[in-house]
């Protein structure tokens, strides 16, 4: 029941700094946790203590926590004593609008004069015409003392104004955390019993959103394909019956959700892949697929920021929004053409270690941080607010 388990605290510090930085989160899912560990160690190197308060952490996460995590289900009036308690010198907002809790906190954050970064797309990009959810949106990035935005490209969507306050912090995964994968894709294929001389994969929760990752494109492109070197794995949770039994067992294996402690499992079946195909909403399943030298192809629709790393003709393509006989051309193409994948390949890893880098998203993290506190000694200086006329001279 909603309420009835108490606080847990796991990860505790060694040695605590005098400033803190407090990201205050909805469920912590798995691929975060590597991301917040280097998070944790990087800016103790600049003398703040991060942390992080949510009502959850993922239940598939393998990953030990280095950081200290108060896991509590949300409250205002319990996270308000929490977040007083631990005086931090600037928190992190990582929450969604329609998450109750996010519209009090962020009033009393304001009123209590913490300062605070609302970490944000900027909008919302599934419904971007909507007059009132850019208002709201409006709103809540006006209030915030900072934005941290997932890309530069997010500038777009927020109001010129509060462009002077907003730090890029490209979104990404924790590369330096993924495995050394020694192994041939031969000798991955025989251990995961991949049959297929060359293979497509599909990373990625296929029930969220209703589907927004469009998997079912792919499953009726291999449903028909008489081929007999090609092969589609889809790693992930989600997948409905109806796909299930759509799905052409010759040449097509889904393997469900794939959860280890080091990330070896699912880093040796990207090893293996040729080519990543994601037709809808690529999120960070693009980074993973780069990072391992995958060419990603993709539909337009309303692709969340990660699909800024995608340049079409050099590491992937986007094929027109449905046009499921656009995707299965591309995805040929590349498996047919060696030289042209080997290449694509080569652009894809250096452009995402390039562009995606987890110092890089730190370092974003770090300027907003800098900015949050250095704003904060300002304000609490004695003379602020006051005119230099009243300053004692």
């Amino acid at each position: 029941m909603k309420g009835a388990f108490p606080n847990r605290v796991v990860g505790l510090p060694a040695a605590v700094p005098e400033r803190k930085v407090l990201l205050v989160s909805n469920r912590v899912m798995h691929y975060r946790v590597p991301v917040y560990n280097y998070f944790h160690r990087r800016f103790r190197e600049s003398g703040f203590e991060f942390s992080v308060m949510a009502d959850s952490l993922q239940p598939q996460n393998q990953t030990p926590l280095e950081f200290e995590l108060s896991e509590m289900p949300f409250d205002f009036l319990r996270y308000r004593k929490a977040i007083a308690d631990a005086q931090p010198a600037a928190v992190v907002l990582f929450l969604l609008l329609k998450d109750w809790i996010t519209w009090p906190l962020m009033h009393w954050l304001k009123m209590r004069r913490i300062p605070f970064a609302f970490w944000t797309k900027g909008s919302n990009r599934d419904a971007q015409a909507s007059r009132l959810r850019y208002q709201v949106f409006n709103y809540a990035n006006g209030i915030s003392d900072a934005l941290i935005l997932y890309s530069d490209t997010c500038r777009q969507f927020i109001n010129p104004r509060f462009w002077p306050k907003a730090f890029a912090a490209n979104n990404t995964i924790n590369f330096q955390d993924l495995p050394a994968v020694p192994e041939s894709k031969e000798e991955i294929k025989k251990e995961f019993g991949i049959p297929f001389e060359k293979v497509v994969i599909f990373v990625g929760r296929m029930g969220a959103e209703k589907g927004r990752k469009r998997v079912d494109h792919l499953i009726d492109i291999f449903k028909r394909l008489d081929r007999n070197d090609i092969g589609l794995v889809l790693v992930g949770s989600g997948l409905s019956d109806d796909l299930k039994a759509r799905i052409n067992p010759r040449n097509t294996r889904y393997l469900g959700e794939v959860h280890d402690a080091q990330n070896l499992r699912l880093s040796k079946l990207c090893k293996m892949a040729d080519v990543c195909a994601i037709p809808g909403h690529v999120g960070l399943g693009l980074n993973q697929a780069f990072y391992w030298g995958l060419p990603v192809v993709t539909e337009e629709c309303n692709h969340p920021p990660e699909i800024d790393y995608l340049k079409p003709g050099r590491n992937g393509f986007i094929v027109p929004g449905g046009d499921v006989g656009a995707l299965q051309d591309r995805i040929l193409y590349l498996l047919d053409n060696d030289a042209i994948r080997a290449e694509f390949s080569r652009h894809a890893r250096e452009d995402i270690l390039n562009e995606a880098s987890i110092e890089g998203m730190f370092s974003g993290f770090k300027h907003c941080v800098e900015y949050l506190t250095s704003r904060q000694k300002v304000a609490d200086h004695p003379l602020a607010g006051r005119s230099l006329q009243e300053r004692p001279s």
